[in-house]
């Protein structure tokens, strides 16, 4: 077998195995990071989404530049006035089953003089136009009191959006633009840029005559990756399993062919009723492995 070895197309066939094996570790490390983020993930929803109400400035002293991670779905209480002038739509927002709308952002200017964003749930579009809602309800006026739980910003989206809506909740940037072009540009250098909040079910006081949709309980399922983990794992072994099934087989046709060993007894073309041997069956297992690795990874990085 040695001999085969060095042959050109076993060498290449080699340094494709060794590819396609480095390849599945790859794919198999990045699904497991992404399972250990979704893990962390969970973890802050238990440890913080059904605490106690705190302070504000508890979770997120004045001044911070980023919500801490520890600190992620903390409810907080909070008072003040809403701005509704300066009330905002994220657009492309899923809602349970309903299917995508807008979540209503609103500044709450606070009893301390910061002014923080507050989502207050979701609409879904004008089912006339299929674009904007179109009405939007209003928060309760005067001073009111809320329970909100602390989100992070998210990340500039980059895409433009209609007047009064934007693509994320990206409190630098649209959104402050927003703040600023609505409410002035002292209540834009108020705003809290760390995180915003998202208001908890029925916790306004006085309550309004008419909400948004509440938002969804934070989802709790892991997901595919660990799976995904395992499957390019096995797909890594198999390719070299593959490789030396069809090493062995040629070895034994070499093998043959120098008359130093004797020809099995197999039909050319195998009889439909006849069972197949267990290296035909290994042979379409490996190859059926391999077929679905590759309609595997073509179907995660399209993602």
């Amino acid at each position: 077998m040695h001999r085969l070895l060095l042959q050109r197309r076993w060498l290449r066939a080699i340094a494709l195995a060794v590819l396609f094996t480095l390849a599945c570790l790859a794919l198999a490390h990045w699904q497991w990071e992404r399972r250990t983020e979704r893990v962390a993930a969970i973890g802050l929803v238990r440890a913080n989404y059904d605490r106690a109400p705190t302070a504000l400035a508890d979770a997120l002293p004045v001044g911070a530049t980023a919500l801490p991670a520890q600190r992620t779905w903390t409810p907080v209480a909070v008072s003040g006035t809403y701005l509704p002038a300066a009330t905002l739509l994220v657009r492309h927002r899923q809602h349970a089953q309903d299917g995508y709308g807008y979540e209503v952002l609103v500044p709450l200017r606070l009893d301390d003089g910061r002014v923080l964003v507050v989502d207050r749930g979701w609409l879904p579009p004008d089912p006339a136009t299929a674009d904007a809602p179109s009405a939007v309800p209003a928060p309760p006026a005067g001073r009111v009191s809320a329970v909100v739980r602390l989100r992070p910003a998210e990340p500039v989206d980059g895409r433009s959006a209609p007047l009064g809506q934007v693509q994320a909740v990206d409190l630098a940037g649209t959104v402050a633009d927003g703040v600023r072009s609505a409410a002035g540009a002292a209540t834009a250098q108020a705003l809290v840029t760390a995180a915003y909040g998202e208001l908890e079910r029925g916790s306004e006081a006085p309550a309004p005559s008419s909400s948004p949709a509440a938002a969804d309980r934070p989802s709790q399922d892991e997901g595919p990756h660990l799976g995904y983990t395992v499957q390019w794992l096995l797909f890594a072994v198999a390719a070299w399993v593959f490789l030396v099934v069809h090493l062995r087989r040629a070895a034994y046709e070499a093998d043959v062919a120098a008359g130093r060993r004797e020809p099995r007894a197999e039909l050319v073309v195998r009889d439909p009723d006849r069972p197949p041997t267990d290296e035909e069956v290994e042979d379409a297992a490996v190859e059926a492995m391999l077929a679905a690795a590759r309609r595997d990874a073509e179907r995660q990085i399209g993602r």
